[in-house]
């Protein structure tokens, strides 16, 4: 019998599933339809790049993983730390990632989803937070392209929730079970999940 494969999911809120459970969250949807092992999750709500590392740093790990999933940055954004810093923190994680992982096709960054169109920020500039959600995923993209990862944009999903109130969750901000299952599912689509030979 095949060896299943290893999942390593990074992040932050988004990656947990704030307020979902976890077996709802979509890197289990993914582990799930793909019939990995059960993903080991190295992720916070409100953690900031920095604080991954850290934490990344301080995990008890595999030596390696067959794939690795990195989602961070919106609390970087939020609390409107320098974005300089955002930069050099994915630097640092690459080298962290990888160390965890043989072939950089194996790592899958996701874009940051548009927290603008949430009810949570009703009374904020919603173009302004939308405006550097952009910024950050182009570095994103920029970031994975350069380490030869896999980039997946999930913003136009999460953009959805501006007319499907079924997609945020109850707290008006994150995302609902639903919305993570089209995630998934996008991922599932756009994203390649065969090794490398």
């Amino acid at each position: 019998m095949p060896t299943k494969a290893t999942y390593l999911a990074l992040g932050d809120s988004y990656t947990i599933g704030e307020g979902v459970d976890r077996k709802k969250t979509w890197p289990y949807l993914i582990a799930e339809k793909l019939g990995w092992n059960t993903p080991k999750v190295i992720a916070q709500t409100g953690w900031k790049t920095y604080e991954l590392i850290e934490a990344f740093e301080n995990a008890s790990l595999d030596d390696h993983y067959d794939w690795v999933t990195l989602l961070i940055g919106v609390n970087n954004q939020y609390r409107d730390i320098d974005f300089e810093i955002f930069k050099r923190d994915l630097e640092e994680l690459s080298v962290r990632i990888n160390a965890r992982v043989k072939y950089p096709k194996q790592v899958v960054v996701l874009s940051i989803p548009d927290y603008s169109v949430t009810p949570f920020v009703e009374d904020k500039d919603r173009q302004k937070i939308a405006d550097e959600l952009a910024s950050y995923n182009r570095s994103k993209e920029a970031f994975a392209s350069k380490h030869g990862y896999q980039f997946c944009d999930i913003i136009r999903i999460s953009q959805q929730a501006a007319t499907q109130p079924s997609l945020i969750s109850e707290d008006n901000l994150h995302p609902s079970a639903e919305q993570y299952r089209l995630w998934a599912s996008h991922i599932l689509q756009q994203c390649n999940f065969n090794k490398p030979s």
